[in-house]
């Protein structure tokens, strides 16, 4: 078994993230194509492009997003909306779509909205296969309204008694069906099947369609399901089966699946005595690196490299962990080398934002200079301008 050290393994992982040196704005594809970007919440994708692109320019995610179409976003990991190259759908798509005996992702808690409907999971989601024909020629605008939707058109193709409790009120939400319920659960298997995507937001509104209607053609789903393993490893390695399935949302015998196919490529390292799996090839790579000047670096919420198995690696306090990883409303974090020294918040009002920065180290006065400057090319590439930016140690 290898060893490496953990800033040995932390240098490799941001070098995988595009974090130690920018790609250059026409190579920006290449910062999607990493790990997929989960756009949760809405817009944080862009943050993310921000610090891994130089001079790159908001338009440009718009031009890929939804003009020229490079880029898609539907549900993919964890369920969650994420942008990924329209070019591999089929490794953030079929890949982790679930076989007939696994247990789709973001469909665990289903069972007791299909014990209420007196429904099998599989007979529910052949009739939502069935009625996100609606969206060949719908686009529909709103989650609730889509829910609402496909839950009517799956009704003809449902037996007699589950239509008959179809309308009853859901056992999670106020102002949803069981049946729409159903639908929430079952939706994120549909889009890993290439039915359903996100278009260009309404407003503050999300709005989907088929693939084949917006795109003009079906999506190409044909791919190397270890592809997506591959992609984990190389930006997470050394890490376990485990954290492959916490990273996808795939249920453990679907993960255990998918990380099987690649038992050839990878290799199990210990790191302080922690044992994982890296890519071999990533092992030469690592050797390759040039070493990185010490420097600040701010990342927006839920930026992908916060993803990382390893959380205690570049935060050791628990209760700091508990203020970075939230929920619900994660806020920016402030890096200095592979340590994760500060978090901050923006509020937005008018265009302007009002921002505070934690510190959890003290920083000279060129290192708070260099996150001033920082931040306000962050909110200048949002659209906005910086009017405070206060310090709190």
């Amino acid at each position: 078994m290898r060893t490496m050290t953990k800033e040995q393994a932390l240098r490799h992982q941001r070098h995988a993230h595009h974090l130690d040196e920018k790609l250059p704005r026409a190579q920006r594809l290449e910062a999607v194509s990493a790990c997929g970007i989960v756009n949760s919440p809405p817009g944080s994708w862009e943050l993310a492009m921000a610090v891994r692109v130089a001079e790159l320019e908001r338009s440009d995610l718009r031009q890929d997003l939804i003009e020229t179409k490079c880029l898609m976003q539907t549900w993919s990991l964890r369920g969650a909306p994420t942008i990924f190259p329209l070019a591999e759908a089929g490794t953030f798509l079929s890949a982790l779509a679930a076989q007939p005996e696994e247990v789709p992702i973001y469909a665990q808690p289903l069972s007791y909205t299909a014990q209420a409907l007196g429904a099998d999971r599989n007979v529910l989601l052949e009739a939502l296969r069935r009625a996100c024909a609606v969206l060949e020629h719908n686009r529909i605008v709103s989650k609730a309204r889509l829910d609402h939707v496909l839950a009517e058109a799956m009704k003809p193709y449902l037996p007699d008694p589950i239509r008959e409790r179809a309308d009853a009120p859901s056992l999670v939400a106020e102002k949803q069906t069981l049946l729409e319920a159903a639908v929430s659960y079952l939706l994120r298997q549909c889009a890993l099947e290439g039915r359903v995507m996100m278009g260009e937001r309404q407003g503050n509104q999300p709005s989907f369609t088929s693939p084949a209607a917006e795109l003009g053609q079906a999506l190409d789903l044909q791919a190397q399901p270890s592809r997506i393993v591959e992609k984990f490893l190389h930006c997470y390695g050394p890490a376990t089966v485990q954290d492959f399935a916490r990273w996808s949302g795939c249920g453990l015998p679907q993960a255990k699946r998918l990380w099987a196919l690649t038992e050839e490529e990878r290799v199990e390292i210990e790191v302080e005595g922690q044992r994982g799996w890296m890519l071999e090839a990533d092992l030469d790579l690592l050797v390759s690196l040039p070493p990185e000047e010490s420097k600040i670096q701010l990342l927006g919420p839920h930026d992908p490299f916060l993803d990382l198995p390893q959380r205690s690696w570049i935060l050791p306090d628990k209760a700091a962990q508990k203020k970075v990883w939230r929920t619900v409303g994660s806020p920016g974090v402030l890096l200095k080398d592979t340590r994760i020294v500060g978090f901050w918040n923006a509020r937005v009002q008018r265009e302007k934002a009002a921002v505070q920065v934690t510190l959890w180290e003290s920083l000279n006065e060129a290192e708070h200079s260099c996150i001033h400057r920082e931040m306000a090319r962050l909110q200048e590439f949002l659209g906005r301008t910086l009017e405070t930016c206060r310090f709190l140690e």
